[in-house]
């Protein structure tokens, strides 16, 4: 089981199927989410500055659900973002993108990231998460 998950996703909708999948499943201990990718970033800029404070700070995640197209900061800014300040100091978090786009252009944009693991189209569904387990990223977790 994954010990943190975060859903960055405009559609409460969605996170809330997310978020009862991933309970219901047992994928992950922990589920944060955010409606966008600056309240996203914001959160990471925070736990760094706590960190730096050395102040407590919780578990960086394992996981991140990320939807592409959502207002004030879209998944692809979120990408280059977490990538250039916190990729390389907040572990081995990855990323799957969680998106209705149907356009090939934006899975194959996907694909030039290492942190992205997947290309997951809307809706999350159980069989998803399953297969989510099987990746040689998140094994580990499931063991």
């Amino acid at each position: 089981m994954l010990n943190k998950l975060l859903i960055i996703d405009d559609d409460l909708v969605t996170i809330k199927i997310c978020e009862l999948l991933v309970t219901n499943t047992q994928f992950a201990k922990e589920v944060t989410k955010f409606v966008n990718g600056k309240e996203a970033i914001d959160y990471f800029s925070n736990y760094f500055e706590r960190k730096k404070k050395k102040e407590t700070v919780e578990i960086p995640p394992d996981l991140i659900l990320l939807d592409l197209y959502m207002p004030v900061m879209d998944g692809w800014e979120f990408l280059d973002n977490f990538i250039r300040k916190y990729s390389g100091r907040i572990g081995d978090t990855k990323i799957a993108i969680l998106s209705s786009s149907i356009n090939p252009q934006d899975f194959m944009k996907a694909q030039e990231y290492p942190e992205v693991i997947d290309f997951i189209n809307k809706p999350l569904l159980a069989f998803t998460l399953e297969d989510l387990k099987q990746n040689n990223d998140l094994k580990k977790f499931f063991n």
